[in-house]
């Protein structure tokens, strides 16, 4: 990749921003449930806050020069500056850069001014920095703000300074409204190390599994392979090959969605590792061979090389063990993995602990985020998790722990199709009207709303 630098002098970076914003199987009888749109359950929270200032020339002058010293002179004071410059424009087209430059915390005192300026533009009281990070820039994906002219050279000179690769990696994204949502996720490109060909035992072998453990369950061509969550919520990702089928399994750990892709796309085998991006708290992948972003929850790409081309889904299941093995008794299972090592001596060795529910024990006991995430209706808590399909535009949710409560499967039509949820004890599955599986989405209430704004849910 190539390393994006920002401008030697305030005069030449002046120059970018203006050409840039120029340019810019059996079970009990099924009852029938009516199911109600998100829009009748509970209404997208209004914006609130008083509307700022628009943005005048001599005020975006003035905020361009600020920001030109400080990406040539990164200094806290030089920081202070450009926000200060931002609080007296008062415009919320500054909102993205602000809420970049808070993720970067250059120093307490600037991410306290920030905040205060913050603050000001939207009407929303300040709080300490990561609290005001999720709400402003929740604040700011609602409303889907762009960050105007200027912004994408700004956002690539301020994260290449992260990681080098994340500048043209970013500069690649097409829709800028997508590119101001994009979040650092606290680690570099590759920061979680992914599973390439992972070793499998059979599962009469694998002493170390436990019975009520959850496994995401693959099936293809015959072959099955079950993906312990423990060791999927650290990795994340997993290129694998399943029947003969080259398959990458990606699991979000902040929104809780497994996915599975198939590897090959438009002639080439792709190998998936985790960007050190997010977007909606959800993880965004990269391939290998083509640099291309990918969103994780919507399979598309958003910038690179194969922007706007969709992945193909197949199908999982989230299951215990236990069940798993019982329905598939040939199965294989990933092992634990060994501790990683690296070539620089210097490198501590990554060991995890695959201990089953440690990963991310404390973020799953939080009713909270830790990233933005556009407003969502409190039909269900935002992680309630719910299990979603949608046929022909048509979307519904049904939430996965009250289904299993119950403990009795549902039917509803999708599309004018007819499907019947069923129960597993810890997920759910779909089935079509002829008794097959059919790919469903299983997620934090949040992160399925965000793709599927018009959703309607079905509550046991």
């Amino acid at each position: 990749m190539r390393n994006v630098r920002p401008s030697r002098t305030a005069a030449l970076w002046l120059t970018a921003l203006s050409l840039l914003g120029a340019a810019c199987a059996n079970s009990p009888a099924a009852p029938v449930a009516e199911a109600t749109t998100v829009a009748e359950a509970a209404a997208v929270p209004e914006v609130t806050g008083t509307p700022s200032a628009e943005a005048d020339p001599v005020a975006t002058a003035s905020v361009e020069a600020a920001v030109a010293i400080f990406l040539e002179s990164p200094s806290s004071a030089n920081s202070a500056l450009a926000v200060a410059a931002m609080r007296e424009s008062g415009s919320e087209q500054w909102v993205p850069w602000l809420i970049d430059l808070l993720r970067l915390n250059v120093s307490s005192r600037v991410s306290e001014e920030i905040g205060e300026t913050l603050a000001e533009i939207t009407g929303i009281p300040s709080d300490e920095r990561i609290p005001n990070m999720i709400a402003y820039g929740s604040w700011s994906s609602t409303r889907q703000l762009d960050g105007g002219p200027g912004y994408r050279a700004y956002k690539v000179a301020l994260y290449e300074r992260i990681d080098a690769q994340f500048g043209p990696l970013l500069e690649s994204v097409v829709d800028q409204t997508e590119l101001a949502a994009i979040q650092w996720g606290g680690v570099p490109v590759g920061g979680i190390p992914e599973l390439n060909n992972p070793e499998r035992a059979p599962a009469s072998q694998a002493e170390w599994m436990v019975d009520d453990e959850v496994v995401l369950g693959v099936v293809e061509n015959g072959e099955a392979v079950a993906y312990p969550l423990r060791i999927m919520a650290r990795h994340e990702l997993a290129n694998d090959v399943v029947g003969g089928e080259p398959v990458s399994i990606v699991y979000c750990t902040l929104c809780r969605s497994a996915i599975v892709f198939e590897s090959d796309v438009e002639g080439r085998t792709l190998q998936f590792l985790t960007s050190g991006l997010l977007s909606n708290s959800n993880k965004i992948m990269l391939d290998v061979e083509t640099n291309t972003l990918w969103s994780h929850l919507r399979g598309t790409g958003i910038g690179g090389e194969l922007v706007d081309v969709e992945l193909t889904r197949r199908s999982v299941n989230h299951m215990r063990w236990s069940d798993w093995i019982a329905e598939y008794p040939t199965s294989e299972v990933l092992r634990l993995p060994q501790p990683i090592f690296f070539d620089d001596p210097e490198r501590p060795p990554i060991a995890y602990d695959y201990t089953p529910g440690e990963a991310y024990a404390s973020y799953y006991d939080n009713p909270d985020v830790w990233f933005p995430i556009i407003d969502t209706p409190d039909t269900f808590a935002l992680k309630d998790e719910v299990v979603g399909i949608e046929v022909d535009g048509d979307s519904l949710a049904v939430p996965v722990a009250a289904l299993n409560e119950s403990g009795v499967a549902l039917e509803a039509e999708v599309g004018g199709e007819s499907f019947r949820f069923e129960p597993t004890g810890v997920g759910v599955l779909v089935l079509d009207a002829q008794g097959e599986r059919v790919i469903s989405e299983q997620s934090f209430w949040f992160a399925w709303f965000a793709n599927h704004p018009e959703t309607r849910t079905l509550i046991p």
